[in-house]
């Protein structure tokens, strides 16, 4: 593995990842789920217009954030989530964001399951007949988490992932094309539903941002993402230049280099962030407006909306089950990286120590406690709520504020003078008065407007809005 001397002069580990195309699938990857397909229900609550309006707002925001976050992971060194916010904001708060992390994540993983059942038993109905064992809701969702999420669940890295992260890319491809081709041809031949809303502004909105905002999230997935790409990464085309001989060059030249790698590793994370988000937005916006307009009075599940004869959306239907099983290693890597430090720290074991047997077992626990939820929980739409309710508002929002407001060129809350790095100490730049009250605005700006969206979705649950819708 490449290494150099961190802050606090022990090793880090940069992972091997080279080519920044593998970054960006397992990014689209980490974004990609089953919400996608709440879309034209989103874009039925606020209008077409309405609709483009708030999913690009929240795009907007959510990229700042990720690039944000890229940014203060780079600079404290930092190979996961909670990491980051151990060095800049604390333990305390480095604490709350584990817990929430350990407490959101389960109700996107268990959906993922239950849209492997829900999928594949039909299927298997067809193929296999009503009685038999394989036609079995609970009995899909075992062999399915067997043998297929679960080895892909105990992979050590992101980068292992590679392949299966390509399926969420093409059929979320797949859906949006099926979607406009319908969509296309009912306008020609039927013309534009009068039902069909162009804007609406009021307490529906509430719901589409409920839904964008979990629909983006990949915030958690970003910082380890960012740690095993390659120091010297290169560039989506071409070959790239040759690395010099560092051994040629003298402290002072090297130290040059150093910081230009750096600065090119960030830029290049900061391409593969526009790149997955832009194929997530351009994506989401085709299902949802084609879908809508396909369907005015679209369910909050635009499959729904398809009879079982039409094999274009059967093979949708089988396309987003594969997503949510190919998902589901994703969103679960860093829910085990928090309780591999966790247990890590109960037991005073080595921070930079790996051990396959805490690995093993931390896969187990969690494959199996969702599995087994999985297998009594039917109601999707309350393991979504669950999962959108909690979580997601504190690391795509209040986090990204709070460092924001602190300051990413801070010294990180560990820091002493007499840490040094050879014989000099880090120097550590600080912020002049007007990026002072910018930063500070903005972290302001981005915290309220987590909150405020949290509050929002605590409304839409509590008042039921999606069930009247």
């Amino acid at each position: 593995m490449e290494a150099y001397v961190d802050l606090v002069g022990s090793r880090r580990r940069f992972g091997k990842n080279e080519s920044p195309w593998v970054s960006a699938f397992n990014l689209c990857n980490a974004v990609i789920g089953a919400g996608v397909l709440s879309f034209p229900f989103g874009f039925r609550q606020t209008g077409v217009l309405g609709g483009f309006f708030f999913v690009g707002a929240i795009w907007v925001i959510e990229v700042f954030a990720l690039c944000l976050l890229v940014r203060v992971a780079e600079k404290y060194n930092s190979e996961s989530y909670q990491q980051m916010v151990n060095s800049v904001l604390g333990s305390n708060l480095a604490i709350l964001t584990s817990v929430t992390m350990i407490l959101s994540a389960p109700g996107s993983l268990i959906s993922y399951m239950i849209i492997t059942g829900d999928v594949f038993g039909p299927v298997f109905a067809q193929i296999f007949g009503e009685s038999s064992i394989l036609a079995n809701r609970r009995v899909v969702i075992v062999l399915f988490t067997i043998f297929v999420i679960f080895p892909l669940s105990m992979k050590t890295t992101l980068k292992s992932l590679k392949y299966s992260s390509v399926i969420s890319v093409l059929m979320l491809t797949y859906l949006a094309v099926a979607l406009v081709t319908l969509g296309t041809r009912s306008l020609i031949f039927n013309g534009l539903p009068s039902d069909v809303l162009i804007w609406r502004a009021g307490s529906e909105a509430f719901i589409i941002i409920d839904l964008v905002v979990l629909a983006f999230q990949c915030h958690i997935q970003v910082v380890p993402i960012l740690s095993e790409l390659s120091e010297h990464p290169s560039p989506f085309v071409g070959a790239g230049k040759h690395l010099l001989e560092e051994r040629l060059l003298d402290e002072e030249v090297i130290s040059q280099i150093s910081k230009r790698q750096k600065s090119e590793r960030v830029r290049r994370m900061d391409a593969v962030i526009f790149l997955s988000m832009s194929i997530c937005l351009v994506g989401y916006c085709m299902v949802g407006l084609f879908g809508y307009l396909l369907f005015p009075d679209v369910e909050s599940d635009v499959l729904k909306s398809f009879g079982n004869d039409n094999q274009f959306m059967n093979f949708a239907r089988i396309g987003m089950a594969m997503v949510g099983m190919v998902c589901y290693p994703v969103q679960h890597f860093p829910i085990r990286s928090v309780a591999d430090d966790a247990i890590k720290a109960l037991i005073k074991a080595p921070e930079a120590g790996f051990s396959w047997s805490r690995h093993t077992l931390i896969t187990v626990f969690f494959v199996g406690s969702t599995l087994t939820v999985a297998l009594v929980v039917t109601d999707l739409g309350t393991v979504f709520s669950i999962a959108g309710a909690t979580g997601g508002v504190l690391v795509v929002f209040i986090i990204p504020g709070l460092l924001l407001i602190r300051g990413i060129d801070s010294q990180p809350v560990w820091y002493t003078n007499h840490t040094l790095i050879g014989e000099e100490e880090i120097k550590w730049s600080t912020r002049t008065k007007s990026q002072t009250v910018v930063q500070i605005t903005g972290g302001a700006l981005l915290t309220s407007f987590g909150l405020l969206i949290f509050l929002a979705t605590v409304y839409v649950h509590a008042t039921g809005m999606l069930a009247k819708s």
